[in-house]
């Protein structure tokens, strides 16, 4: 992933973050359909997820690539193998940019349009998705050019309107305000104990019957939380437990707190 992260002239880029969420939800999974076979066969499973194996499974593009036509696929910054052109492209303000990317003749036309066809645009060069690549650099210094005295807002929707895709790069902070992912339920408030009422994410994945009903049912437990409801179940008595809280073996805070 770091390989391909990047730009061409430059070194690679750790993208931080995809990949533990991405191995938990493997072992979500995983465990699930354990508990389904228990539950069918009454035979335990021992799930074991490997973090490094669930994130080469992100890189599959990659492998499936080189060995189809023997292509390593490299670092072109924001650009993709299919779209001209495609970028990030920086808007009034401050960290205002909007993402765009035109993969067919219908969109080029579209972007033009919306431009009001200026003449630089009009050039037959830039008439196909291979002579806009092979233009690539001089195309994003008109689109920025366009973009710096504009509001990523009036663009996303004049692009929108003409039927050119793009779409204002979002700040994490204000993912949770994203009406798509707020209509799908994307976000559930959690009240914990400890750190009070907060949006999650949950499950990216929705069943028909439980459209409305939302995945989440209590509060992330708490530190040792479950001990002596998990360890009476094993057969220990009160008397085995406050000696293994004794001896610190278990506990409800983190030692030292």
């Amino acid at each position: 992933m770091a390989w391909v992260t990047g730009w061409p002239d430059g070194d690679p880029v750790i993208p931080r973050g995809p990949c533990d969420p991405h191995a938990a939800m493997h072992a979500v999974v995983a465990t699930m359909l354990a508990l389904r076979e228990r539950d069918r066969s009454g035979v335990g499973r021992f799930v074991e997820v490997v973090l490094v194996e669930a994130a080469l499974t992100m890189a599959a593009e990659q492998v499936v690539e080189y060995g189809a036509t023997g292509e390593v696929l490299s670092r072109s910054g924001n650009r993709g193998p299919g779209a001209a052109p495609q970028g990030l492209y920086a808007c009034a303000g401050h960290e205002n940019w909007l993402a765009l990317a035109v993969e067919t003749e219908q969109q080029w036309a579209a972007l033009r349009a919306a431009l009001g066809d200026p003449g630089w645009a009009a050039d037959p060069a830039l008439a196909t998705a291979d002579g806009r690549r092979a233009a690539h650099d001089r195309v994003d210094k008109e689109l920025g050019a366009w973009t710096a005295t504009r509001e990523v807002d009036e663009l996303v929707e004049l692009l929108a309107r003409h039927g050119v895709p793009a779409a204002e790069v979002v700040d994490a902070r204000d993912i949770a305000f994203n009406p798509q992912l707020a209509a799908r339920g994307f976000f559930e408030v959690e009240d914990h104990p400890v750190t009070g009422p907060h949006p999650v994410p949950v499950m990216p994945f929705r069943f028909a019957s439980r459209r409305t009903e939302g995945w989440m049912r209590r509060p992330s437990p708490t530190v040792g939380q479950h001990n002596d409801e998990v360890l009476r179940e094993l057969g220990l008595t009160d008397a085995d437990l406050d000696g293994l809280r004794e001896r610190a073996i278990i506990g409800e805070r983190p030692l030292g707190a």
